[in-house]
């Protein structure tokens, strides 16, 4: 029986959202997001299984813009697909035209087999010769009948149209084409009947393209990580025992030159050697331990690196070895901070001294050291066979898409930069993965605001999933593209953007601008008001502020009462998700307090909130700021909107608990003139007004049309 979670299960329905194998047309774009490490490979491999044995004649897989990746990627699907071992595939890697003959044939023999279909499988760099040539190789064959998959590895990466932004500012003609997007469109014009299925762990970009863009997904699918996954959450959402802050002195820059070894490289040598040492003498998961050090994107750095990490591991080697033959005690004085603090986070840890024998009898013969770029005399390929343990020194290489075996020491000196983009962020996370049962072992270094951003992007990443989970089975088309996401980040590159958004800071008080315009809404609202009062006030209480605290003695006070400690998560369910907001610009509005308040929710279900009843919701007259013409008064709002703004004295703004979330009720009569109260063109509108505390807020961005 197959589980709501597995890999076979959610392969299952991604496959169920292509073109069924028996349509003789037709093309869909589909989009599936995983996490960082966390198995899109093993997903993606399982529903080409399916689609082989569904009846799709041909399988493409876009494996990555780097050779390194393509060949990683490649190697693992001829394993885990047994490609060379059963007559299931036909395999070609990197085609040109010269390969068309052989492709032609392979597909005729996929035709003329009633049940052994040997399907076509064809893996490709990502970069805009390769996908010239197999445009060219398809276009030359007659795939009609075919039914075929495309698989976008990394989907978010190169891909899309670099010219989006231009196209959106009317700046460049509307089918302005960047070399790998026309690429890729190319290949799929000569696809009658295909799915494409975009993969990537961080999916800003894919779902912020234009709805009229050629690779804008239809539907979105999510990756469940499996058992043992160790994500965001799990380095940076508790105490963060497991992140160590890079100072500041040691950071590189054009200001701060670091000349000399930094003391928490070394910090994070003695890490992963104790690590690699509990691995041996236990014979722990997997075959390696690694640790990984990225420093920046030039390849220039990383030779300093590599030239102080040998450094610092010869002499600690020399001392290790000096130690085990005589001064043990100035051996064991030199790792026992580290010790300490991993004792800490993994209990079931060795004793100090029989890691440090088994340092010096095995695994310091057992070290290798790596530079992983593009620079010469870098090392192209990790045979992780060769050696136990490694330590590699990198930038793009050891990004996006690679996999460290056995990762427990990341060592990032690498500086935020200014309003990074959230999703090259996130990427940078080769830590992330199946490492539950040495979790307590691994240690990231980083710059104080690296740990900060990781920090905030955990809970937009759980925001943009959150909302596709709740929009799973829908159409990707009808949901607008409101998540929680820090100011201090973008969501993407802003080149590949063509839609329309704005950034909400929910904090302080958000209030609706013209709620006096539909009268449906009115009604619905005046009826909602009503009931909550009386739900609300009959569990928690009602009273008069003139009865709190920080009220008495206050000369005039309004006949507001208030409502003490209503649950956040009724305010939420009872109110934010019924009120009816009709103005488009306070929808707007609306939908950043609601995701706001829900992220509060799900971070602290025990948050509180006091809901204040201005006037005991009796009507207050306000009248409407003059416009230009009659349909301009119509619809302008009324004067001062929400807050009276009398100077040194208690106003409206008074009326909230300062350090909890307040919401404010109350009833308008609205009319056309001034100080015309027995004349309102509306009575009886409903208004309301959110605070919420600095300590509490919230960046939300939202889609606009």
């Amino acid at each position: 029986m197959v589980g709501e979670g597995s890999v076979l299960h959610e392969a299952r329905r991604i496959l169920g959202r292509c073109l069924p194998p028996s349509n003789t047309d037709g093309a869909e774009v589909g989009l599936v997001v995983g996490y960082v490490q966390s198995g899109k490979t093993l997903s993606f491999e399982t529903v080409i299984s399916l689609a082989r044995d569904n009846s799709y004649g041909l399988v493409i897989v876009l494996a990555g813009t780097k050779t390194n990746l393509r060949e990683q990627s490649e190697e693992r699907l001829i394993k885990d697909l047994a490609v060379y071992e059963r007559r299931h595939w036909r395999h070609f890697s990197n085609p040109t035209p010269s390969d068309t003959s052989k492709i032609r044939d392979g597909l005729a023999a996929w035709k003329r087999q009633p049940v052994r279909k040997q399907t076509v499988l064809i893996t490709l760099l990502k970069q805009k010769n390769h996908l010239s040539n197999l445009a060219e190789l398809l276009g030359a064959l007659d795939l009609r009948g075919v039914p075929t998959l495309l698989i976008d590895d990394e989907s978010d990466q190169a891909s899309l149209n670099t010219n989006a932004s231009m196209i959106k500012a009317r700046r460049t003609a509307s089918n302005a084409k960047s070399a790998v997007y026309n690429g890729l469109c190319e290949v799929r014009a000569t696809l009658p009947h295909h799915s494409f299925l975009q993969y990537t762990a961080t999916p800003q970009a894919n779902l912020l393209l234009a709805q009229t863009d050629l690779l804008n997904p239809s539907f979105a699918e999510l990756v469940t990580p499996g058992a043992g996954y160790t994500g965001g959450h799990s380095f940076f959402g508790g105490s963060n025992k497991l992140v160590v802050r890079i100072p500041d002195r040691e950071i590189p820059s054009q200001n701060n030159q670091v000349r000399s070894v930094p003391a928490s490289l070394t910090s994070a040598l003695r890490f992963f050697l104790l690590a690699a040492a509990q691995h041996s003498l236990t014979k722990g998961d997997g075959c390696n331990r690694s640790m990984m050090i990225h420093p920046a994107m030039q390849t220039r750095p990383h030779r300093d690196y590599k030239d102080w990490i040998e450094k610092s591991f010869k002499t600690l080697k020399g001392m290790v070895r000096r130690g085990h033959d005589g001064n043990a005690a100035a051996v064991t004085a030199l790792f026992q901070s580290e010790y300490d603090q991993l004792a800490e986070t993994f209990p079931a840890i060795e004793s100090l001294p029989d890691l440090i024998s088994e340092l010096a009898e095995e695994v310091l013969d057992w070290v290798e050291i790596a530079e992983i770029n593009t620079s010469k005399d870098a090392l192209k390929k990790v045979n992780w066979e060769a050696f136990p343990y490694w330590i590699l020194v990198g930038g793009e290489k050891l990004g996006r898409g690679y996999t460290v075996e056995g990762l427990v020491v990341s060592y990032m000196p690498r500086p935020l930069g200014v309003a990074p983009n959230a999703d090259t962020l996130q990427q940078r996370a080769r830590f992330f993965g199946y490492r539950s049962n040495y979790l307590g072992l691994c240690r990231i270094f980083v710059p104080g605001d690296v740990h900060e951003a990781f920090v905030k992007y955990v809970e937009h990443e759980r925001s943009v999933r959150g909302a596709l989970e709740a929009h799973r089975g829908k159409a990707l088309r009808a949901w607008r593209r409101d998540f929680i996401l820090d100011s201090s980040m973008r969501a993407t590159r802003a080149n590949v953007i063509g839609i329309d958004s704005r950034r909400i800071l929910v904090e302080s008080w958000l209030n609706p601008s013209v709620l006096h315009r539909d009268p449906d809404a009115i009604a619905h609202n005046r009826a909602l008001f009503g009931r909550l009062r009386e739900d609300w006030g009959k569990e928690f209480g009602e009273v008069a502020v003139s009865h709190l605290d920080r009220f008495k003695g206050a000369k005039s006070l309004p006949r507001h009462s208030v409502i003490e400690g209503v649950p956040l998560s009724r305010v939420v369910e009872d109110f934010m998700l019924s009120v009816s907001i009709r103005d488009e610009r306070d929808s707007e509005d609306h939908s950043a307090m609601l995701l706001a308040l829900a992220a509060l929710k799900d971070g602290d279900e025990a948050l509180l909130v006091d809901v204040y009843l201005l006037n005991n919701l009796d009507a207050q007259y306000r009248s409407r700021r003059k416009g230009r013409g009659e349909e301009a008064e119509s619809l302008n709002a009324p004067i001062g909107q929400y807050f009276s703004q009398s100077a040194n004295s208690l106003n409206d703004k008074s009326f909230c608990t300062q350090d909890r979330i307040s919401l404010q009720l109350r009833m308008f009569n609205v009319g056309q003139k001034a100080r015309d109260e027995q004349n309102p063109d509306v009575k009886d509108v409903p208004w309301f007004a959110l605070y919420v505390p600095k300590e509490l807020q919230k960046h939300v961005h939202i889609e606009t049309k």
